[in-house]
């Protein structure tokens, strides 16, 4: 049987379970093709989705659980809980966030309530290790032969249009150029 503390408070659930769940984000890079190439996306915060019963004598616990919920920090954001879980230290999550939604409606056939909520990873290894590598200047002014150069609307009105010119008027253009213009 699990337990969950957070900030060292025990969350005190009858029959609860703990799942674990990562999502592992990847773009279809193959278009219309029968290709299975795809692009990575990085890999997002683990959470957690915890179930389990608070007896309808334990209303302190119920209440306590949803005060922990909406708890919020000096900046006005969701609080940040220190999580102790056997599940949690197994897979190195060290903090987390609720996140989502907390229910508690009534067991069919036992008296409690039947709760489940979620709570997200914060600061994730992959996250830390992303936020240590060294930031690159998007201004740097390099370009590649995919990126294209940005001309002002105003001197593209100006300009004259480009016309394709034919091999036969190129020619006619070199040797109207070599005679010159009779005088």
């Amino acid at each position: 049987m699990s337990q969950i503390a957070l900030d060292g408070e025990l969350i005190n659930l009858k029959s609860c379970k703990v799942q674990l769940s990562m999502q592992l984000v990847d773009q279809d890079m193959s278009g219309q093709s029968s290709s299975t190439a795809s692009s990575e996306q990085g890999d997002k915060a683990k959470e957690l989705k915890v179930s389990g019963l608070i007896p309808f004598t334990d209303k302190s616990q119920l209440s306590r659980l949803f005060e922990l919920a909406i708890t919020k920090d000096l900046t006005g954001n969701r609080a940040v809980w220190r999580i102790g879980s056997d599940l949690a230290r197994a897979v190195k999550i060290r903090q987390v966030k609720f996140f989502g939604q907390i229910t508690a409606p009534e067991h069919p056939t036992l008296l409690a309530w039947n709760v489940s909520f979620q709570l997200r990873e914060y600061l994730s290894i992959p996250e830390v290790a992303e936020q240590r590598q060294p930031q690159t200047d998007a201004s740097t002014g390099q370009s590649t032969e995919q990126t294209a150069s940005v001309i002002p609307a105003a001197a593209i009105a100006k300009a004259p249009p480009k016309v394709a010119v034919s091999s036969a008027e190129k020619l006619l253009s070199l040797v109207d150029s070599t005679i010159g213009e009779p005088t």
